[in-house]
């Protein structure tokens, strides 16, 4: 049962990668027992019969079976699993045999990882739906991932043991590592009016630092909490084993409380404690190996000096639904100049502690996602709001979506259209604050997400003295448009727009209608030279290709931003919806 399931949720994954990096190769028809989707493959690969169990507007389908394979050997049935393997041996002749084998491999153990975590997280499927979830209960209840990904829950690098015992789909939770560092190779800073590195730890681990501290041998040393998958793997690394060697770096084994880790897998969150660390973790999780590289952990500062600033306060004041939540600290080891990325930790401010632990906070992904025979959290949300006002499903989604407008869209893009600062505000840097049913405010993560184009910055400079000059997060327009308008438009709020489509609630054009005339009053109230609304508005959006991006083996944490990813055109379903209205 499980493994159908996973197998069912990484297929549509990957079919829905298909059908918007590969739509030359899809023809949409119907038979006598529904709707059908034709994926042709190149050569002699023959072509995929697929039952259609909804079509979006916005890339984010729900298929079924039997799924029917027609090729050189005749026509049968084939099963889920089957039918994933297919795909990536036949669908890009031009891809490599090695970024063959490494789909393969990834799509494989990111299916096995949500087989296992259906199954141990049965029970708490339905109370992941409920009307009050935590933060923490949601960043734990995303069991399928990313929508359109091939391998959305991908642990490459670790064993399976390993992923059950430091993944968050399990409710994980574990102990810190600790390395005690000398001085001198200590790296460390914070931002003016943050508690430093080590009064945020003294804070919540005072006792368990005075005891390793007693422990060590002499000298002047400070602590640096490490991931303990990480920490066995820098123990490896030569340069780290020439420092332990040395008595630079002296390992104190797992020490303190259990922390818990997020969606993320490597930010870890405690609920007495007023930060989360998020830690370098050398393994591949979707599209990047998860180290922390050292200009981004100077993005933290940047995000929270922009925050403090008159620009931020006014920003808050004409869109108070958007938050930030910066890492305005941070720690690692620094050996002549040189800093260990993969010893490096950005502290996050943590909203969601003590009295707060209980707010109704989710990550979008989790609201939106869609799992068999359960639904999505959103669609009971909306349901349950109906029965108790006495009203339509369709008038509540509405009234939902025009608040979820209100709180992420329009201010995301009015930061941008007014700053030139952009956020990457995918589904899972994104939270939603829920009240009564409905979004009250949101909230953004992320410091490696925050970064602004070449035009603006004499006037943020000027603001803010260097914001973005030593975090190397500068860039041309056009890239820094393609990487907002992704993020926040395609992947969270058409995200948000498929997610109540595909739950029965409403007609997505309804909800691109009223979208498309927030894009144009916001346009109007701050476009000034920008021209990222009439690309929104284009008969074409510029969308990251996360299929092709993992065939070609690209880590999109390496490299300058305009070539650490696929982009590709697809079709702008604004566009598509405008010219319907026009003729119709």
């Amino acid at each position: 049962m499980y493994a159908c399931k996973a197998a069912t949720l990484a297929l549509r994954s990957l079919l829905n990668c298909v059908t918007r990096e590969y739509a030359s190769r899809i023809v949409w028809g119907h038979d006598g027992s529904g709707q059908k989707l034709t994926l042709n493959f190149p050569g002699h690969g023959g072509s995929l019969k697929i039952p259609v169990l909804y079509r979006s507007a916005t890339g984010h389908h729900l298929f079924g079976e039997p799924i029917v394979l027609t090729d050189d050997n005749g026509t049968r049935a084939v099963s889920a699993s089957d039918t994933i393997s297919i795909i990536i041996e036949r669908l890009e002749a031009n891809a490599s045999d090695e970024g063959r084998r490494d789909l393969l491999s990834r799509a494989h153990s990111s299916r096995m990882l949500v087989e296992a975590a259906l199954q141990d997280r049965q029970a708490d499927l339905e109370k992941l739906v409920g009307e009050d979830v935590s933060f923490i209960e949601a960043e734990q209840g995303l069991i399928a991932g990313h929508g359109i990904h091939p391998c959305p829950k991908s642990r490459d690098g670790m064993t399976e043991e390993e992923g059950k015992r430091y993944s968050p789909e399990f409710a994980a939770s574990f102990l810190l590592r600790w390395f005690a560092v000398t001085r001198d190779i200590y790296h460390a800073g914070h931002s003016n009016g943050s508690p430093s590195v080590e009064a945020w730890l003294n804070a919540v681990e005072a006792e368990t630092l005075g005891v390793l501290r007693s422990q060590l041998p002499e000298g002047d040393f400070a602590f640096l909490p490490v991931h303990p998958w990480q920490a066995d793997a820098m123990l490896k690394d030569a340069d780290v084993g020439a420092l332990v060697s040395s008595g630079k770096i002296v390992d104190c084994g797992e020490a303190g409380k259990r922390w818990f880790p997020t969606s993320s897998v490597r930010t870890l969150y405690r609920p007495d404690a007023p930060f989360m660390l998020k830690l370098s973790l050398g393994i591949g999780i979707t599209n990047s190996v998860r180290i922390n590289l050292a200009r981004e952990l100077l993005r933290g500062d940047d995000m929270y000096r922009f925050r403090a600033s008159a620009l931020g306060n006014a920003l808050a004041t004409d869109y108070p639904g958007l938050n930030f939540m910066p890492d305005p600290a941070y720690i690692g080891v620094s050996v002549g100049g040189e800093v260990n990325d993969g010893l490096s930790v950005s502290m996050r401010e943590n909203p969601f502690h003590g009295a707060e632990v209980g707010r109704n906070v989710t990550l979008l992904a989790a609201l939106c996602e869609h799992l068999p025979e359960r639904g999505s959290r959103l669609g009971v949300l909306i349901r349950k709001r109906a029965d108790i006002e006495s009203r339509s499903v369709e008038a509540v989604a509405e009234d939902w979506f025009a608040r979820f407008l209100s709180v992420f869209v329009t201010p995301v893009f009015a930061l941008y259209l007014r700053h030139g600062i952009a956020i990457e505000a995918h589904q899972q840097n994104t939270l939603l604050e829920i009240a009564e049913g409905y979004p009250v405010a949101a909230f953004y993560r992320d410091n490696q997400g925050f970064f602004h184009h070449e035009r603006a910055h004499g006037a943020l400079n000027a603001a803010i003295p260097g914001i973005g000059e030593r975090s190397e997060s500068v860039f041309g327009e056009d890239a820094v448009d393609e990487r907002v308008l992704y993020y926040g438009l395609i992947n969270s709020t058409l995200g948000m727009i498929g997610a109540l489509g595909r739950e029965g609630l409403i007609n997505e054009q309804r909800l691109i209608g009223m979208l498309r005339e927030a894009l144009l009053q916001l346009d109007a109230e701050e476009g000034g030279r920008s021209g990222l609304v009439s690309k929104m508005l284009a008969p074409a959006l510029r969308c990251k290709a996360n299929l092709r991006t993992r065939l070609a083996q690209m880590d999109e944490l390496v490299g300058p931003l305009e070539t650490q990813s696929v982009y590709l055109e697809i079709d702008n379903p604004l566009f598509q919806s405008a010219r319907v209205q026009a003729h119709g």
